[in-house]
């Protein structure tokens, strides 16, 4: 029988990943993972991976972003072209650089499309969409698509997003982001480390935790909070690193507001106690982007039961998925006056607050893990 081997390429894999390298396991006999940083939760990876850390990602800032995506790029063709030159790949779109691998490669590969570049770096106003190199990056892209044995991305509105002929649209396959309700779970106000750390006894929490990134309008929690300064049990909590954070942070010095709070990324290990301690949860996406990307936060909140507060366009995948399963309620990014009523109803509103509760946590049950299992390359 003929030795199977596989190389995946992600340069920041998280549980997702282990989940669909995890699958493959009963498939092949040598599995290879380039990374920069390994973060499992509560599933480890197979301890028959080998796992070959280059370069971390660093996004604390554009100019960061780009030389850590750069740097590891760089290091993987060795990998690619030398060292496992006869490996099947499996690349994800961290770092976005990747898809020029993949143009180059004579070999079966898959392809999984968790951001569509370039658009979002045009977006972000990081390269032109008129430049040579942005239409370079495209023709990439239908090379790619063509060549690869299989792609995937994670939602219909972003497969809509992506400029595929009819000829290859029968290789994407939509398989949605996943969670796991066996790692976030009701965690008592008592015990919870989270909590006690930062003395957030008795304060309904709306949080936001993740990228700071450009495509993020976070602000929006920030003009929230002045705007809702005389509720003193309600604070507006804002986790995570990014280009924004720098920003961000110049805010809460200049306004001195006593209802916000912003704080590092939180370990692995106490963010089942974060999630536990947020009483709604905030999804954003800015409008340009909101067909480019799902942020897999959504599916965290779910996992724990929690309403979430989305501001979104109302046309975009995240924003069909809160309000289509009545888990929270989605927003422009102007409309703070409906943003602050939806906060007061659910503080005050007790059997609402249960409702929307209840259908989190139910569709919750349709993202499990056993999608891994439509990700796996042949």
């Amino acid at each position: 029988m003929k030795n199977k081997s596989i190389l995946f390429i992600n340069q920041s894999s998280g549980y997702l990943m282990v989940d669909i390298i995890n699958a493959h396991v009963p498939h092949y006999d040598n599995i290879v993972l380039l990374t920069g940083y390994l973060n499992p939760r509560e599933t480890l990876l197979d301890e028959k991976v080998k796992v070959k850390k280059l370069l971390n990602y660093v996004r604390t800032s554009s100019p960061m972003r780009l030389f850590t995506w750069i740097g590891f790029w760089l290091l993987s063709l060795y990998y690619v072209f030398v060292k496992y030159r006869k490996y099947k790949v499996y690349f994800v779109s961290n770092p976005p650089l990747n898809v020029f691998t993949a143009r180059w490669i004579k070999r079966e590969f898959a392809f999984l499309i968790y951001d569509v570049y370039p658009n979002t770096l045009s977006n972000q106003n990081i390269i032109s969409n008129k430049s040579i190199f942005f239409k370079y990056w495209e023709k990439t892209n239908q090379i790619v698509y063509r060549k690869s044995t299989s792609l995937f991305t994670v939602s219909d509105s972003m497969k809509t997003s992506l400029t595929i002929t009819k000829t290859y649209q029968d290789k994407l396959n939509v398989v949605p982001i996943w969670t796991n309700n066996t790692f976030f779970k009701t965690i008592n106000p008592n015990d919870n480390k989270f909590i006690q750390k930062f003395k957030l006894q008795n304060k309904f929490i709306v949080s936001y935790s993740g990228n700071l990134g450009r495509t993020h309008p976070v602000e929006k929690l920030i003009d929230l909070a002045e705007m809702m300064k005389n509720e003193k049990d309600i604070l507006f909590l804002i986790i995570g690193e990014g280009d924004k954070k720098h920003h961000l942070l110049q805010l809460q010095k200049s306004l001195n507001l006593p209802n916000l709070k912003i704080l590092d990324l939180q370990p692995t290990e106490i963010f089942p106690h974060v999630l536990a301690a947020v009483d709604i949860g905030v999804v954003t996406l800015e409008s340009n982007s909101s067909n480019l990307s799902v942020p897999s936060k959504t599916f965290n909140l779910m996992s724990v039961g929690k309403p979430i507060l989305s501001i979104s366009k109302p046309t975009s995948e995240l924003a069909q998925i809160v309000v289509d399963n009545k888990i929270g309620e989605n927003f422009n990014e102007q409309d703070l006056h409906k943003m602050r009523d939806f906060i007061l109803k659910l503080k005050n509103d007790d059997e609402a607050y249960q409702c929307m509760q209840n259908c989190s946590k139910k569709t919750s049950l349709k993202f499990s893990p056993e999608n891994a299992k439509q990700m796996i390359l042949n």
